[in-house]
């Protein structure tokens, strides 16, 4: 079931990405990570001897250092927890024997936190024997104090209390901190159990969550403990996060504070000069109770940290920050220690901007990567869709706005991420850098090296615009019964093909919006020359695409009883579907559901031809306009050849060594031993499955199956992601009168045509 939800969600985010508005009056800073800061954070990377070290659960106090390892005891023959402190001074692992009872055999550490005294607050959960029946055990939640040395100060059980008091009569720990009076607060569910210094019970505070969340708890600087709410008003669509202090003698919540940002797993640090350190994936802030605002204090990326792995951080008293970081993708983990530094004393590289609209952690972390290993660039990330927002779609609008002005102006990133660009608008523009002469000379690549068709794909008006690092492929498919020997169709022939099929349903469960999305996003060169600015949305094409997305309804009934999609095709009930092709096994599930006769036929478009479309990850293109393109070319390089590292998990490398790889994997046939003694080929796999009792095993993917798969590949092509924008909004917008009967399909398309064609004119 996961692995179909996966691949119809890649075929599904074309229409979630396309519904969001381009248009509209920016308030983003264009000059955002393109000024030469003052000062930077020069990183010191810090190598923990010790190879059991875990970085992700780490705490940080004073010039030290905290982290659990599971260790094996041979002599025991069994596993146990134990605890360490790294010094930053002296740089030296010290272990801290704790005094767990039954010596640490049956405990695992859940939770942890270090007080004032440098004492250790845990929470562990313990597997005892029960006393009532022999060689059974229960497990249970413990809370700890121990001493700087490792001895018991108090253990409390919880799991008692927490059973009968909990509001479900289930305990998940979300959040654990302790202030600077040694007083312990628990987060579980919506509930904040208090304990004092002593380790005794003091009450409970409830915390309304109706249309909220608690997002993480911590210290401040003034020594009390917070909590970070996330609220959501259903009726104005508006959310956000506030800070509320916790009054630990009044047993309830106290005064709230707003405009707090949205942190990394909620973490909550007491602050340098302001109240708090809180840091999201991108920069490390400090907030101020008095004004309720955050000022960034320093950018991960200036540091060669990549955010997204930020562990833990905490500020030292000579002004440093200690950062621990577990980077799974790069298998880099470790500690950084950064100073704060004139920009004028550290040696200078030449600055490269990547402009993107999201830009997520695979960027950052192939530019982490990348500046590491480079002594001549420094990589920089504009993010346009940064920082809090109260409406989604108007944000998005101004990112795209901001970017585009960017694209015109003298803040003209060096690359451009192409995540929701539409790139022939672009090209038409002349925006963007043939790739070709560069692919041309490189030392470390060649045409040979590369898909082919991703080259060709990418290839607008002879300009070699992208090589994107991998891909997957979103597609219909139907019938090959119905359907045997087209390659492709046009609007009007799977107009014919529903005609033929009155009493089943096209697609399963679509509506006229999303249809209207997907037909759209794969035929907009036939209504729109960006080179000329010419439209064509009052032709009879786009009238037969009005009359055709006016079948479907209005909106999905998702509270129906329904069969599962499957189950309808093979009843007759639904004609086609659209699937995601992200490995090679993909076409699996699609060949299962039309009992064997599967037509991979595409979308429909104009001209007939291929309506397979590329969703590409890490496609980057550098502009026309860049002053640094030897260093931009250089970076798109660096994330061709990097190492796999298993990110090719959710789709097709576009390096050839790298996917006949990927093929070798996906057809190994794997053998086991039998009760004979013989071996014999595993047949079994993972299952996908619903509830009405459709299901499928996928077997070993076979050669038959690969060619099929490298077909769609060859034959599919880039679409343009924000193609409906505030394109798609006026024709939904004055398409809804034909729709409700109250204007002829002459008349909106009339009107259609007339907003887009002054869209089109300002915009290119």
């Amino acid at each position: 079931m996961k692995k179909k939800l996966v691949q119809r969600l890649a075929a599904l985010s074309l229409a979630a990405l396309v519904a969001l508005p381009l248009a509209g009056c920016g308030n983003m800073d264009s000059t955002d990570n393109l000024t030469q800061k003052e000062w930077i954070y020069v990183p010191e990377f810090v190598a923990i001897d010790d190879e059991n070290a875990s970085y992700y659960s780490m705490q940080l106090f004073g010039d030290s250092v905290y982290y659990t390892v599971w260790e094996w005891d041979e002599a025991a023959e069994r596993g146990y927890e134990n605890f360490r402190k790294y010094s930053l001074t002296d740089r030296q692992v010290e272990t801290i024997p704790l005094t767990w009872p039954d010596g640490g055999g049956n405990v695992s550490i859940s939770n942890f936190v270090i007080g004032v005294d440098d004492s250790i607050y845990m929470v562990a959960h313990e597997s005892v024997p029960r006393m009532d029946t022999e060689g059974m055990f229960e497990s249970r939640q413990v809370l700890y104090k121990f001493d700087a040395q490792g001895n018991v100060v108090y253990s409390e059980n919880l799991s008692k209390r927490f059973e009968e008091e909990s509001d479900s009569g289930n305990f998940y720990l979300r959040s654990f901190a302790a202030d600077s009076l040694g007083r312990i607060y628990l987060c579980a569910e919506n509930v904040l159990w208090l304990y004092d210094a002593e380790g005794k019970y003091q009450g409970k505070i409830h915390v309304d969550t109706t249309n909220a969340w608690v997002n993480g708890m911590g210290q401040g600087k003034d020594g009390k403990v917070y909590i970070s709410i996330y609220n959501y008003d259903s009726g104005s669509g508006s959310s956000g996060y506030k800070l509320t202090e916790i009054d630990f003698e009044g047993k309830k919540l106290g005064e709230s504070y707003e405009n707090f940002p949205n942190t990394n797993n909620g973490t909550l640090l007491p602050g340098v000069e302001k109240d708090f350190l809180v840091y999201d994936n991108s920069s490390l802030y400090e907030y101020d109770l008095a004004t309720q605002t955050k000022e960034e204090v320093l950018t991960w990326l200036d540091s060669d940290i990549d955010g997204s792995t930020v562990a833990a951080c905490s500020a030292l008293d000579d002004g440093r920050f200690v950062v621990a970081y577990q980077d799974w993708e790069n298998d880099d983990s470790g500690v950084a220690l950064l100073t704060k530094t004139k920009s004028s004393e550290v040696a200078q590289k030449e600055t490269i901007v990547i402009g993107t609209i999201y830009g997520g952690s695979d960027l950052q972390s192939a530019a982490v990567k990348f500046n590491k290993g480079s002594d001549k660039y420094h990589i920089s990330i504009k993010r346009y869709m940064a920082g809090e927002y109260d409406d989604y779609a108007s944000a998005m609008s101004d990112a795209f706005t901001n970017m585009n002005n960017d694209l015109t102006s003298r803040n003209c990133p060096d690359i451009i991420d192409l995540y929701g660009v539409n790139i022939s608008q672009m090209v038409a523009k002349g925006v963007f850098e043939d790739l070709a002469p560069y692919l041309d000379k490189s030392t470390v690549l060649s045409r040979s090296d590369l898909v082919e068709s991703a080259l060709n794909a990418y290839t607008y008006q002879d300009v070699l615009v992208s090589i994107p690092n991998n891909m997957n492929i979103s597609t219909v498919v139907g019938s090959g019964k119905d359907l045997e020997g087209k390659q492709g169709w046009t609007l009007e022939e799977m107009i014919d093909y529903a005609d033929a099929h009155p009493d089943a349903e096209l697609f399963d469960t679509e509506t006229k919006s999303a249809m209207m999305q997907y037909l759209m996003i794969y035929n907009e060169s036939a209504f729109i020359d960006w080179s000329t600015g010419e439209c064509k949305f009052d032709t009879d094409e786009f009238k037969n695409l009005l009359n055709f997305v006016n079948r479907f309804p209005d909106e999905y009934d998702w509270s129906a009883d329904r069969a599962s999609t499957p189950n309808r095709i093979q009843n007759g009930e639904v004609l086609l579907d659209m699937v995601g092709i992200s490995d090679f096994d993909s076409v699996q599930v699609p060949i299962e559901e039309f009992k064997g006769q599967a037509n991979f036929i595409g979308f429909p478009t104009v001209d007939g031809q291929s309506g397979h479309a590329i969703m590409a990850s890490q496609a980057y293109a550098v502009t026309a306009k860049s002053k640094n393109k030897d260093g931009a070319w250089a970076f798109i390089e660096s994330i061709l050849t990097q190492e796999d590292n298993g990110r090719y998990w959710n789709g097709f490398p576009v390096l050839k060594s790298k996917l006949d790889a990927m093929i070798a994997e996906a057809t190994k046939v794997e053998y086991y031993e039998n009760e004979n003694g013989e071996m014999v080929a595993w047949e079994g796999g993972s299952s996908v499955g619903y509830q009405d009792g459709w299901s499928y095993t996928y077997h070993t993917t076979t050669q038959e199956e690969v060619d099929m798969v490298m077909e769609l590949i060859e034959a599919a092509r880039p679409v343009s992601l924000d193609f409906g924008s505030e394109i798609l909004n006026i024709i939904n917008e004055e398409a809804e009168p034909f729709y409700k009967g109250q204007k002829s399909v002459d008349e909106v398309a009339a009107v259609i045509q007339s907003r887009i064609k002054i869209y089109v004119g300002e915009n290119n």
